[in-house]
């Protein structure tokens, strides 16, 4: 066999030789050569180990006994002019368990772009309950996915833009075992509701990222999507963000969607345990701990709440009734040192700030969907990502604190709230607030 040279040559353009070099060097450039063109001879395998029914898998390194669903990839193709599973339409259904040559595998991960940009899935999309991960961008812009898609219990990471663009989802379960959600995980995706069962959050709060709903895209719209989550912990969603910036927040003890934690919701679980409800949204309700069921469990939770094993979140006594749509009074509200009258004539954008709006979502407490009272959505232009949205308790002596605000243009929320109080005979809600060690005082008019 001959030796490798020990010399090559370096060839200009103009096919002259410019110089011979004797170089240690050349047994590394030759060996670069030979990576090369095994790289380019490499097949579809390096992407993935093997195929069942057309979905390709790899196996985990850590563990050779489960995979993850990998990104079909031909390494023949630029991957600028390549969409993995083009060929992959309808409703999708990841099994919990593969076989090949022999050797069953458990699924565990959704692999990094797994079916990014996969148009041909049409319908929804069901995951095993087998998988711990789903990685960043795996069902990127898979615009085609409907339904409501339930993330299985045992998740714990869901990556960057891992749903993004699924414009076609009207809902979402993050399970009760997440611990990681990334930027973007929901961005531009399409819900219309979002069911957490995350019970306890403090803990992590800050690997469960605030832009997780709304990253550089259009985002979940906060001011209609319903935010659904554990009886048990609805006072740490209405103080943590992203989850305040919802202006609807459920129990999922609710089950009639109505105020009140009752018998109500009893009577509903029994009825579609009887089979006598058909109506869909009603049984996805009706499953209040989101098990797959409605059942003698469901209405467990339900009385377990009524007999005050969860705490209580607000005062059933309480009468005084802020819902409705407000103006801001332009001459009485002031930031820093200027009314909002004036600021609005030196910003020229509006003359008047309207249509803010306060709901009733549970006796005594009331969501105002911007508590700047449009200065910085109207007077400044800045658009509605400038609201502060937040929550407000009134008692009957119709006095008003602050629960907890979120502004999604910002990403924080106001610090202090004080003066609040809301007159029910004339329907003017006025509070102070500081806000970025700036001043505002608000004079709202109800209409």
């Amino acid at each position: 066999m001959a030796c490798m040279p020990e010399v090559f040559y370096v060839i200009l353009c103009d096919n002259s030789v410019e110089q011979l070099i004797k170089s240690e060097m050349s047994n590394y450039f030759i060996t670069a050569c030979l990576a090369l063109l095994m790289s380019l001879a490499a097949t579809a395998e390096e992407f993935y180990d093997f195929k069942v029914n057309g979905i390709a898998y790899k196996i985990n390194e850590e563990d050779a006994a489960t995979v993850s669903v990998a990104k079909e990839q031909d390494p023949n193709i630029p991957e600028t002019n390549y969409t993995s599973y083009a060929n992959l339409t309808g409703k999708l259904t990841l099994p919990e368990q593969v076989t090949h040559e022999g050797v069953t595998y458990t699924v565990t991960a959704i692999g990094l772009e797994a079916f990014q940009g996969c148009s041909g899935l049409t319908g929804e999309l069901v995951l095993p309950s087998t998988i711990k991960l789903i990685d960043h961008w795996a069902f990127y812009q898979c615009t085609g996915l409907t339904g409501h898609v339930i993330i299985p219990n045992g998740v714990t990471s869901i990556g960057y833009a891992a749903f993004g663009e699924c414009d076609g989802l009207t809902g979402f379960t993050i399970p009760a075992t997440a611990r990681s959600i990334d930027p973007g995980a929901l961005d531009g995706a399409g819900v219309q509701t979002v069911v957490s069962l995350i019970d306890n959050f403090t803990s992590y709060a800050a690997r469960l990222n605030y832009r997780m709903f709304h990253y550089t895209g259009v985002g979940v719209d906060m001011t209609t999507c319903r935010l659904i989550v554990p009886n048990t912990a609805l006072s740490l969603y209405r103080s943590f963000m992203p989850w305040n910036g919802f202006e609807h927040i459920d129990v999922l003890e609710n089950a009639d969607g109505m105020d009140a934690v009752d018998v109500a919701d009893v009577n509903l679980v029994i009825n579609v345990m009887l089979g006598k409800v058909s109506d869909t949204p009603v049984l996805a309700n009706a499953d209040v701990n989101r098990d797959g069921a409605a059942d003698v469990s469901d209405v467990n939770n339900i009385i377990n709440a009524m007999l005050g094993k969860a705490p209580s979140v607000y005062d059933a006594s309480v009468t005084v009734d802020m819902a409705g749509t407000y103006n801001t009074d332009m001459g009485a509200s002031t930031y820093i040192a200027s009314t909002y009258a004036e600021r609005a004539e030196q910003y020229g954008k509006t003359t008047q700030c309207t249509g803010i709006t306060l709901a009733n979502t549970v006796p005594g407490i009331f969501y105002c969907r911007d508590l700047f009272a449009g200065y910085f959505d109207q007077i400044c232009g800045y658009g509605f990502t400038y609201r502060m949205g937040g929550y407000l308790r009134v008692d009957n002596d119709g006095n008003v604190t602050l629960l907890s605000s979120y502004c999604q243009g910002w990403e924080d929320g106001i610090k202090s709230l004080s003066n609040g109080h809301f007159d029910s005979a004339t329907g003017a809600l006025t509070y102070d607030l500081q806000y970025s060690g700036v001043s505002l005082h608000v004079v709202l008019q109800r209409q």
